[in-house]
């Protein structure tokens, strides 16, 4: 018997604390809901010029429109992929070789920004790295989080052009942009 009510004791406060939870989870995505930027900001270059807003890691808002007028490589990946991690030093040399291309690396992972940034100066990345919410992502960048590391190439108009799934090297990124 003292079992049983032992039992009922620790399920009645887990329930209590389920509820709460859920309460907090709820406030949460609500406020995020909120933060999530209109449709116009979330254009996925597929019918219309991609457009988002996002933030790099010194805490400045970066669009899509800024570069505009020049090929735009946006690259998904994480600190713990271990191909993502592999392609780096392909992207920093791409990025040095061609004026005409910015790359983006898009962090989907719940990091830090002071975990992105030492691995950013571990990997010498020379290319905007952007943090977003990647239990909410924006519409654009939902299949960037299907499969990391995953690259998107869009044309000089912001409308979207290739696509890759994997790793990805020089060669492989020449070949997107044809």
């Amino acid at each position: 018997m003292k079992y049983l009510s032992l039992v009922l004791i620790i399920f009645t406060l887990l329930a209590c604390q389920s509820q709460e939870d859920n309460a907090q989870t709820a406030a949460s995505d609500q406020s995020k809901q909120a933060e999530t930027p209109s449709p116009e900001h979330q254009a996925d270059g597929k019918t219309s010029p991609l457009d988002f807003q996002l933030t790099n890691l010194s805490g400045d808002s970066v669009q899509a429109a800024d570069y505009r007028g020049q090929w735009l490589i946006l690259n998904y990946w994480a600190t713990w992929c271990a191909p993502c991690r592999d392609e780096i030093p392909e992207l920093v040399k791409f990025q040095n070789d061609h004026e005409n291309v910015q790359i983006l690396g898009i962090a989907y992972e719940d990091a830090t920004v002071e975990k992105l940034q030492n691995f950013a100066a571990d990997f010498n990345v020379n290319y905007p790295l952007l943090t977003m919410d990647i239990y909410n992502p924006p519409k654009f960048a939902e299949e960037g989080g299907l499969g990391l590391p995953t690259t998107i190439v869009y044309n000089p108009e912001g409308m979207r052009h290739k696509k890759h799934m994997g790793p990805i090297d020089y060669k492989g990124l020449q070949e997107l942009i044809k």
